[in-house]
């Protein structure tokens, strides 16, 4: 692990380098042709501090989900970005292969949620990029998801690619920049040291529009998957969700003023279509003659039957008698 004190100590002594090559130069009428002969020519040493912090939630993760963001953020931690360097997120993290340990989990592809080796290291990307953005650091590459995500805000997020989108961002203080990334299977934080800001950072969402929802796809159950769903069912396995566009700021605060707003993306997510799949089972045909009573059921039940009438005829024919005794009726 890198300790600032460590960094403080080697940008004094690269100081100390600077001022002797600078008295020689004078001393001796030697110019350099250009400043890139002279790599610490701008440094001014500080004393590093946390420039920035940020996190995000994953503790709902699939068990290879929680793996990929590990992998991903186990590589970023303690990495040092050099005055005037430009960071990769893609060569430091290197590419989400199985080979290189990395599972399948669920990505984004086309406004499609599917399984991918590496599906959960775009929340590494967009965790580090929100923290880049509070740190005031150039950032020189990133790319939106074509859906909206549920781990930030519309706007702020980070999607990277090993194949052609990568999140890139140039040390553009003084001093050295060090990330530190720790994920522990529930949260997921970012730091960036470095030397102290003379401002704060905030980040703003503005969702400015909604794109309606297509309805259902729907399917037949012709292969029978879903033998309990009969017809004239149906089953949502999806449902339809809107789309958005939204618009990202970003707030300078100086002395707990707001000095500044900046408008730094606009962007567009695409509504999702839901699936609803239509049942083809038919009922089972139940076997009439299971149902039919057996014999001795039957002349039972006629027993019953006569015997309850007779012996309720019984009971009228004497209520008769003792009517007519009495000429009630």
């Amino acid at each position: 692990m890198i300790k600032g004190g460590l960094i403080r100590k080697s940008t004094k002594i690269l100081s100390f380098i600077l001022c002797v090559v600078t008295l020689f130069v004078f001393i001796f009428g030697i110019k350099p042709t250009t400043a890139a002969a002279m790599p610490f020519y701008d440094l001014r040493p500080q004393d590093l501090v946390e420039r920035s912090k940020f996190s995000t939630q994953y503790k709902t993760s699939t068990a290879e989900r929680k793996h990929n963001v590990y992998l991903a953020a186990k590589s970023l931690d303690n990495v040092l970005v050099d005055v005037g360097a430009e960071f990769s997120f893609n060569a430091t993290v290197g590419e989400r292969t199985e080979q290189r340990g990395y599972k399948n989990a669920k990505i984004i592809v086309d406004g499609e949620f599917v399984d991918g080796v590496g599906g959960g290291v775009c929340q590494v990307s967009t965790t580090m990029y929100n923290a880049l953005l509070l740190a005031g650091l150039e950032i020189t590459e990133f790319h939106p998801h074509s859906l909206a995500v549920s781990y930030v805000p519309p706007s702020f997020d980070a999607m990277v690619n090993s194949g052609w989108a990568d999140l890139r961002f140039i040390n553009n203080t003084h001093n050295p920049i060090i990330i530190n990334s720790i994920a522990d299977g529930q949260t997921l934080t970012i730091k960036i040291i470095g030397e102290p800001l003379n401002e704060e950072y905030r980040t703003k969402s503005v969702v400015t529009g909604e794109i309606p929802a297509p309805k259902e796809e729907e399917i037949d159950d012709e292969k029978g998957e879903y033998p309990e769903l009969y017809e004239g069912e149906k089953m949502f396995v999806k449902y339809s969700k809107a789309g958005i566009t939204s618009d990202g700021y970003l707030l300078t605060v100086k002395d707990g003023k707001t000095s500044k707003i900046r408008k730094i993306r606009s962007d567009k997510y695409k509504p999702i279509r839901g699936l609803v799949i239509n049942g083809k089972a038919k009922p089972k045909e139940e076997n009439i003659e299971e149902l039919q009573p057996e014999q001795d059921e039957i002349i039972l039940i006629e027993d019953i039957y006569r015997k309850l009438h007779d012996n309720l005829w019984e009971k009228f024919l004497n209520y008769k008698k003792y009517f007519d005794k009495y000429n009630f009726l």
